[in-house]
């Protein structure tokens, strides 16, 4: 009898083992393979317009799914907003980061209503354009967006980036 107890705990033993080990497999694969891995980033292209004191800014949202799902972008925020006066640049008090006062594009949605996501496929490198007008005298612009993975998650993806405007005295210079 105690032989078969022994037998018993032995076999119970490797079960555990074996479904511990399934488990970490199954949390390994999941946790990798099918959450989204998304590298998120922005660029800005300047078109001079004739006989006109603005410029467009064309604003790239740039995707690229490095995971093995598609990636669904329910919400695509951003704002720019353009330094006024080179001569009063002001700083935040605690982080001492350059302030950007005008705001040139308030924080806005950009999926459409209609469309309800933008979507990128595994492997797949997508760019998303907006295009907004700025005033020529500007120099420099700072462009912020974000987006969450998921519809309603509380923690955004976020990029920010600033921009030498073409034709600015810090151009020329």
């Amino acid at each position: 009898m105690c032989d078969d107890i022994k037998t018993i705990a032995e076999i119970c033993s490797h079960v555990a083992t074996i479904l511990a080990l399934a488990a970490g497999g199954w949390w390994f694969i999941y946790t990798t393979q099918f959450k989204p891995r998304l590298q998120f980033d922005l660029d800005c292209h300047f078109v001079a317009l004739r006989n006109s004191e603005q410029l467009l800014a064309e604003i790239q949202f740039i995707f690229e799914n490095k995971g093995f799902v598609e990636h669904r972008l329910w919400n695509l925020n951003a704002s720019v907003h353009a330094i006024k006066s080179e001569q009063n640049l002001t700083a935040r008090r605690i982080t001492h980061e350059t302030e950007f006062d005008e705001r040139l594009l308030p924080a806005v949605q950009l999926v459409p209503k209609q469309y309800g996501y933008y979507f990128v496929r595994p492997g797949v490198r997508q760019i998303i354009t907006h295009t907004i007008a700025i005033p020529a005298s500007v120099s420099a612009i700072r462009i912020t967006a974000s987006f969450d993975y998921g519809k309603d998650k509380q923690f955004p993806h976020t990029a920010r980036r600033v921009f030498q405007v073409p034709g600015s005295a810090a151009d020329s210079a």
